[in-house]
């Protein structure tokens, strides 16, 4: 699911949201799934939704996923690409932060439950 979220300073991020899916599993009643965050490597690739065993072996075990294409992402634009200029560090740390806090007024995921991971220089978004 393709999804927006305000972020520092009133600007809009973007994402792709996976929710927790499993025919064999249904979690209890109240509970909301932990949330695994996925920061892409670049600074300025992106994400883009295609078929990704690595999520569904989260999804299929009660993990949602956010793939976040935080400000400087290409695939948005100039504009939004040249957002992070001298600000590396700061805006993909705030976007990601900003969207735990989204999914979880939205009651999708519990916000103690949340982790980040990604590779390069999502790898220092952390």
């Amino acid at each position: 699911q393709f999804i927006q979220w305000k972020t520092a300073g009133d600007a809009i991020c973007h994402g792709i949201y996976y929710a927790p899916v499993n025919k064999d599993f249904q979690a209890g009643e109240g509970t909301k799934p932990p949330l695994l965050v996925r920061a892409h490597g670049g600074p300025t690739g992106h994400y883009f939704a295609d078929l990704n065993l690595k999520l569904q072996y989260f999804t299929s075990r009660g993990f949602a996923v956010l793939l976040v294409n935080y400000r400087g992402s290409s695939g948005y634009g100039r504009v939004y690409r040249d957002l992070l200029q001298t600000k590396w560090g700061i805006c993909d740390v705030e976007d990601c932060c900003f969207a735990v806090e989204h999914l979880a007024k939205e009651g999708k995921i519990d916000p103690e439950k949340a982790c980040i991971d990604g590779g390069s220089a999502g790898g220092y978004t952390k």
